[in-house]
């Protein structure tokens, strides 16, 4: 395990983990006190100590995701824009799921 209690077999490969990842990344975040940044809706923190927690979170939150995600997260200028593109990219409906299990049970069909 890693300093953050994330293994790298834990870290966010897709939307098929999406609400464990979610679920662990809150909880390395509370552990450490900073959960705040990722899900508050304030920008770009103004007091130097709140700018250290939210480095520190954005530190958390690339290392709890694998190589491929990180290209859509790392030109973003808060936790909160990070945050919000993982769920946009990641969080599915359920009408969304429901249309990925059918057309793979399709496929398994054929």
């Amino acid at each position: 395990m890693t300093m953050n209690r994330l293994r790298y077999q834990d870290r966010l490969d897709g939307a098929s983990k999406f609400v464990i990842w979610k679920a662990r990344i809150l909880y390395v975040l509370d552990r450490h006190c900073i959960k705040g940044f990722a899900l508050r809706t304030a920008s770009i923190p103004v007091d130097p100590t709140d700018n250290v927690l939210m480095t520190k979170e954005i530190c958390i939150i690339l290392v709890g995701v694998k190589d491929h995600v990180i290209p859509h997260i790392s030109e973003k200028n808060t936790t909160k824009d990070m945050w919000d593109t993982l769920t946009t990219l990641y969080q599915g409906t359920s009408v969304q799921w429901k249309m990925l299990l059918e057309n793979q049970l399709q496929s398994y069909q054929m």
